[in-house]
């Protein structure tokens, strides 16, 4: 028995089906696949239909005489399609069942023959993205909802490689404004030392202490607006002081980034998009069209405006004339995210200059936008992916809608704002003023559950070394967090309970990673083993070809992901969410096969088949991890 090879089997098997019944019933292919569903008990089948009841209302016959007279069609012609072994017909259903051995085989040499570019497509090829996450405001540390910004922009852009996708990944550095005003203030002011603390945990302590001292101090007040003034001159002392200050919390933040194993391409800092001039290329483009203006007179004399009492969803606001830049040529929040989105779409030129910031640990560099450096070629994006709190909906909405008014509808659809809500505390909610985030940073959660990890891997393997048990407790903290920021879809809000992100049984990031390690024990048990030929008709029972089944489906749940992301009110969906809960059902899946249907102890035969599919499982069950960036454990 030999099939040929595929880069996405279970693609292969809803294609046949839909060409043997389209040829069996005469209906258009489209009809036929709308049709399809998959049956919940596989003993109804691997695929069924309900044309029959699309043909009633056509024929005006009752649908199981329909279905009947389709069944005895498809059992012939299913004679030359060997993917499918026999059709069952249920009154007006029609079940078809798939032969194990052939879709064994064809998903089995399908994952050997991509090995870890299994589930990856070229479908998108061509197409190229920019995505921004998660912009951090450069003075403090990144806390556990700042890390679900991360995780969920870095699993995007692993599944939109998958399919094909070319993908920029920047952040943003806003290093002006009242924040890098009031910390700098501080910073210049306080007695206390940085001691052995991360200096963004140092940085962020202060800026809670300076919230305090702001609020109501007219004294405090005016030294951070003089400082604020002051960084507005990139030549001053004082915007060097902050660019230093800056640049060591972002190292700092980095350093909880790489842990996490999330990487950029570019960071674009405010200070430079202030005086590149961008602003000032933008601004005219702006007023080259009609809706927007500079009004001589009245209270928005010299601004400039837009326009938004054309637009039905916005006319009802209580203030349709729309500040972009102010009059002493400020931007406003609205105005400063146009720009933005104008420049990552190249409506406006790049004029930004790039240096190296650092090389990071995956051996690639991360570059920042300056003043002085060298040029770099961007290239043009189809898409741009804002990753930012379902909050700012609203003002996401906006800004495509200004885009679409000022004649580039194309980049107006292709902005997608990937909305996430929040993630809570029990007791309360986060704060970078109050400092609630105190003892929940993300270095915080990530030290505890390498404790708690350790614990675990002691237990289970006392003699090995300590840098073992610490490398495997790094990788298995690593998957907790992400797991638990990704198992839930990002526009549900999520609380932070410990005993949740470091449970390591159920769904949780763990049980993952602990069934790739079993798997990989089978395998190195299996070294020196003398075994025939697989033959996959072995491969019988039910446990193994729901397994089976699963790896074939792969390739097909990531393409759903991307094909699925579509935008609404709220933001653009990306149910991430599906990619964990396909891995975590294709753990529980091994655990099943794992329990009873033993590997090495089985005839020859069935041992050197279950083998393979141990091996395809494996290689599946990484290439479905690296996409939501939790790491492989061989043993834990």
């Amino acid at each position: 028995m030999r099939t040929e090879s595929s880069n996405n089997p279970w693609r292969d098997v809803v294609n046949s089906a839909v060409n043997v019944i389209a040829e069996a019933t005469s209906l258009e292919t489209e009809a036929v696949e709308s049709a399809l569903e998959v049956p919940p008990d596989p003993s109804l089948g691997d695929i069924a239909t309900t044309v029959a009841f699309l043909l009633a209302k056509k024929l005006k016959k009752n649908p199981a005489v329909i279905a009947k007279d389709v069944g005895t069609r498809l059992q012939s012609l299913l004679v030359s399609r060997p993917l499918f072994s026999r059709v069952e017909v249920s009154g007006p259903y029609i079940n078809l069942f798939v032969d194990r051995g052939v879709l064994t085989e064809l998903t089995i040499g399908a994952v050997t023959a991509l090995q870890n570019r299994y589930g990856h497509t070229d479908t998108f090829k061509g197409n190229r993205a920019l995505i921004e996450s998660p912009a951090v405001n450069p003075s403090k540390p990144w806390h556990i909802g700042h890390a679900r910004n991360a995780i969920i922009g870095d699993s995007l852009a692993n599944i939109l490689e998958a399919t094909g996708y070319e993908v920029l990944r920047i952040d943003y550095i806003n290093n002006l404004g009242l924040q890098i005003a009031q910390v700098a203030w501080k910073l210049r002011r306080t007695k206390k030392k940085k001691g052995k603390q991360k200096y963004d945990h140092y940085l962020g302590k202060l800026y809670v202490e300076v919230q305090a001292e702001y609020e109501g101090d007219k004294t405090v007040e005016e030294g951070v607006r003089q400082i604020s003034r002051e960084l507005e001159d990139p030549s001053s002392e004082m915007s060097a002081f902050a660019e230093k200050m800056v640049s060591e919390c972002v190292r700092a933040q980095n350093q909880t980034s790489y842990r996490l194993g999330i990487y950029h391409d570019y960071q674009i800092w405010e200070s430079v998009i202030a005086h590149s001039g961008l602003l000032e290329s933008a601004k005219q483009e702006l007023l080259r069209h009609d809706f927007i203006s500079m009004p001589q007179e009245g209270d928005k004399a010299g601004c400039i405006v837009a326009n938004l009492e054309t637009i039905e969803e916005f006319r009802e606001m209580k203030e349709t004339q729309k500040i972009l830049f102010r009059s002493d040529g400020t931007r406003t929040y609205t105005g400063a995210d146009l720009v933005f989105q104008m420049w990552k779409f190249g409506i406006t030129k790049d004029p930004f200059q790039y240096e190296l910031f650092e090389m990071q640990p995956n051996g690639k560099p991360v570059y920042r936008s300056v003043l002085r450096g060298e040029r770099h070629d961007l290239g043009q994006f189809d898409y741009v992916f804002n990753v930012i709190a379902s909050g700012q909906a609203h003002p996401q909405k906006l800004i495509y809608t200004l885009l679409a008014l000022m004649g580039y509808k194309k980049q107006s659809e292709n902005s997608r704002h990937i909305a996430y809500e929040f993630v809570g505390l029990e007791e309360t909610a986060f704060s970078g003023r109050k400092g609630t985030w105190l003892g929940h940073t993300c270095d915080e959660v990530l030290d505890k559950a390498e404790e708690l990890a350790r614990e675990e891997v002691a237990k289970r393997n006392p003699d090995e070394d300590d840098e073992f048990k610490a490398r495997v407790a790094r990788e298995v903290a690593v998957g907790a967090l992400r797991y638990f920021m990704l198992k839930a879809s990002p526009e549900r809000k999520i609380t932070f309970r410990w005993g949740e992100v470091l449970d390591f049984d159920g769904d949780t990031g763990p049980y993952l990673q602990y069934s790739y390690a079993r798997a990989q024990r089978i395998l190195e048990r299996a070294e020196g083993e003398t075994l025939p030929m697989p033959d996959f008709r072995a491969i019988s029972s039910e446990a193994e070809f729901s397994l089976v089944k699963a790896i074939a489906r792969f390739p097909d749940e990531v393409l759903e992901v991307v094909r699925g992301m579509r935008q609404s009110v709220w933001g653009t969906s990306f149910t991430s969410n599906r990619i964990a809960a396909y891995c975590n059902g294709l753990a529980t899946l091994f655990s099943k096969f794992y329990d009873t249907c033993p590997v090495l102890k089985a005839e020859p035969h069935v041992a050197a088949a279950r083998l393979e599919l141990v091996k395809a499982f494996k290689t599946t069950m990484a290439n479905c991890m690296a996409l939501l960036g939790i790491p492989v454990v061989d043993r834990m």
